[in-house]
């Protein structure tokens, strides 16, 4: 050991100095930081020539020998710690521990180290009494703990070069990785060829052998360098990251798949005419108020009138049906006041109405500006303005209203709108159309999580795998400690694990009455429980029927659902069903619409976007090309789901013991020992009779057991357990 260490410190500079860009860029930058270079700059003057002389002599004598048969002075002062590429396992090993292992240097198998230590001692007595010596003891003790530290470094950096640097490079156990340092090394001089010409390509190693010197040209001639990513660089979580490019990939649709929209025209004749004949009605009925702002929107326009002090507000709403008189209009509604204003709005429809492309919605500043992959857009208010909405806070919208009142279309505009915003990796859709042909466009878009379910039994399990999803995706933030889908994902993007981010789920449900129809209470349940919960976790309903009856829109489902869209109905129990207040019974068909947005008090008049069916097959043709369709799940396995569960019931195995113990089975046997109702009972008895366990039906008498209990057990032994 204190061979060694007098060893170190005594290395000539010009050796130090060569060592340096023979190391891989990975060993120098973890060595470079021990080294201070105030300590660097003390040892290249202070290391005398006589020193390194006095080195050698403590060598052993062996070891000098070998050295001196092979090395020249000249190659000693430049190659002297070049790597060697191969000598036997038993040099290697002494040689790697006597240079850069001193607590191995016991288990040296060419070295005693008793009696090298016998041999040494009288000459390290006379070098004490050295003055030399005793002068720089002190700065060499120095030296030699900073080099100590440098041969600390370069020993674990020599061990981790053992293994290999890839898979093209393989490097056996024993030469600790001297082939990938050696192509490193020639990298480096190839990059100073334009300053020493006459170096050599092959670094030249005064223990290589001329065979080890063929082996190594051979594998410059394949490989040239070796390439190691930086550790800056290198990602953090390798097996959970997804490629960015691959996120980055999907192009939106563009916006000339779109119809451009309908240019806008104001008749402004019209307007004076129908604010003349106001005035005058008003006049006439003793009402002192006035015309002072109109607002003409795509379809109806509205008068602002102003009432004088004094006067009631029921004074001119109960003026309605004498002011559609006087104005020859199909229908008015009257809104009063108008919110935020000291007016009474009477709106009236145009004489001639334009529709609201979608294009005019979408190419709008408000919805490019929207950073909401929910966005959608809605339509143009009265005063022409564009009208957006963001379903993460919506969060559950319900749309009603009669047939060819613009449901449909409004469902569609929808989805075209998200298409536009959401990629898929961001959004995914459940769609259920029991009508078979409203949403089937969508088929085979990758965002899809099954394709279009037309099936009620079907939608009924898709409702609850929906739920399944809400609750595993609560227990995802619980044990992250986050709150909501938006701190989830924020964490994942923290942490670079892309492929964990959780996409939002937007269900939609093209007519709700065919569910309820089929199965009222499981599809009530999915719902509320999804329309309650499910908001934080990213999960949206949007729900769309023509009957606005009280048995299809629960008061459940109403107080769940804060944000409705009411179009065009019958009456006003309809209008208050879906929006509760009066106004829908009134509009005009074709898109109007009336929206209750969540948190608002009053619904607001929009004139509903238009899509045609040949935008939606563009921007599906465009959406599939981008990606292919990854479903969770198929249609075909939710109504094999939804049958097991219909045919298994919790008791049908306890049923059949007790139908085998009494030698009969019937429903009001059943019925009064499980305490259970007669459909249940009705349907254990019919599963018994398909399953050969009991008779056919005798009229008023019990049906006869055919099997016995040891025959039960051997046909549904696994089921029973």
């Amino acid at each position: 050991v204190q061979q060694t260490e007098e060893m170190q410190p005594r290395v000539p500079v010009q050796q130090t100095e060569e060592m340096q860009p023979r190391v891989s860029v990975q060993q120098t930058e973890e060595m470079q930081p021990r080294v201070p270079v105030q300590q660097t700059e003390e040892m290249q003057p202070r290391v005398p020539v006589q020193q390194t002389e006095e080195i050698q002599q403590r060598v052993s004598v062996q070891q000098m020998e070998e050295m001196q048969q092979r090395v020249s002075i000249q190659q000693t002062e430049k190659e002297m710690w070049t790597i060697p590429i191969q000598k036997t396992e038993e040099e290697n090993e002494a040689f790697s521990t006597l240079m850069f292992n001193e607590a191995e240097l016991q288990e040296v198998p060419s070295m005693n180290v008793e009696q090298e230590t016998q041999e040494i001692q009288p000459l390290m007595k006379a070098e004490e009494n050295n003055p030399t010596f005793k002068s720089e003891e002190k700065f060499i003790q120095e030296i030699s703990e900073t080099v100590d530290e440098i041969a600390v470094g370069v020993e674990k950096d020599f061990q981790i070069d053992r293994k290999p640097l890839s898979q093209n490079s393989p490097s056996n156990e024993g030469d600790l990785g001297f082939e990938e340092g050696a192509a490193m090394i020639e990298a480096d001089e190839a990059s100073d060829t334009a300053e020493k010409p006459n170096r050599s390509h092959i670094p030249f190693n005064v223990l290589m052998l001329k065979q080890d010197r063929q082996k190594l040209e051979k594998k410059f001639k394949k490989e040239t360098s070796v390439k190691i990513e930086p550790e800056s660089v290198l990602p953090i979580n390798q097996e959970n990251d997804m490629d960015m490019e691959s996120l980055q990939s999907y192009m939106f649709p563009s916006f000339q798949l779109l119809i451009p929209p309908v240019e806008k025209s104001l008749d402004h004749d019209w307007i004076q005419e129908q604010s003349t004949i106001l005035n005058e009605t008003l006049l006439n009925f003793n009402v002192r108020a006035r015309v002072v702002n109109v607002s003409q929107g795509p379809s109806v326009t509205r008068f602002e009138i102003q009432p004088e002090p004094g006067v009631k507000v029921n004074k001119i709403t109960n003026l309605s049906d004498d002011i559609k008189l006087s104005l020859a209009a199909r229908d008015i509604r009257i809104e009063a006041p108008i919110p935020g204003k000291h007016t009474i709005g009477i709106e009236i429809p145009n004489v001639s109405s334009r529709p609201v492309m979608i294009s005019e919605i979408i190419s709008s500043e408000v919805f490019k500006e929207s950073d909401s992959p929910l966005t959608a857009a809605m339509g143009l208010d009265i005063s022409g303005n564009p009208i957006i909405t963001d379903l993460r806070k919506m969060p559950h919208g319900l749309i009603a209203g009669a047939t060819g009142s613009g449901k449909s279309v409004c469902i569609n505009s929808i989805l075209v709108s998200l298409l536009y915003k959401a990629k898929p990796s961001e959004l995914k859709l459940l769609l259920i159309d029991p009508k078979m042909v409203e949403l089937a466009p969508y088929n085979h878009i990758p965002h899809l999580v099954s394709p279009v379910i037309t099936d009620v039994k079907a939608a009924t399990a898709a409702l609850k795998w929906a739920v399944e999803e809400m609750e595993r995706r609560y227990e995802l933030f619980a044990h992250t400690g986050v709150r909501d889908i938006k701190k989830y994902n924020d964490v994942a993007e923290q942490n670079r694990q892309f492929n964990q981010k959780l996409p939002y789920i937007v269900i939609v449900i093209d007519e709700l009455a065919d569910l309820m129809m089929m199965s009222p209470a499981d599809v009530e349940e999915a719902i509320c429980r999804i329309a309650q919960k499910a908001r934080a976790c990213g999960i949206h309903l949007i729900i769309a029927t023509q009957r606005p009856s009280v048995d299809v829109i629960t008061g459940l489902i109403k107080a769940n659902v804060p944000t409705r869209i009411a179009f065009s109905v019958s009456s006003q129990v309809d209008s208050r069903t879906i929006i509760d207040v009066s106004g829908a019974e009134k509009l005009l068909g074709r898109g109007d619409m009336l929206f209750l947005e969540n948190g608002s008090s009053k619904p607001a008049r929009i004139q509903g976007t238009f899509v045609t069916d040949d935008e939606i097959d563009r921007i599906v043709a465009h959406v599939r090309n981008e990606e292919k369709p990854n479903y969770l799940f198929e249609q075909d396995e939710l109504l094999k789901k939804a049958q097991i569960e219909d045919e298994e019931d919790e008791i049908f195995f306890e049923a059949c013991e007790f139908v085998i113990e009494q030698g009969g089975a019937s429903t009001s046997l059943l019925q009064r020992n499980f305490r259970i109702g007669y459909n249940r009972a009705a349907r254990l008895i019919e599963m018994m009779e398909q399953q050969g366990i009991i008779s056919e039906a005798k009229g008023s008498k019990p049906r006869d057991v055919l099997i016995s209990r040891d025959d039960l057990e051997v046909a549904y032994g696994n089921q029973m357990k």
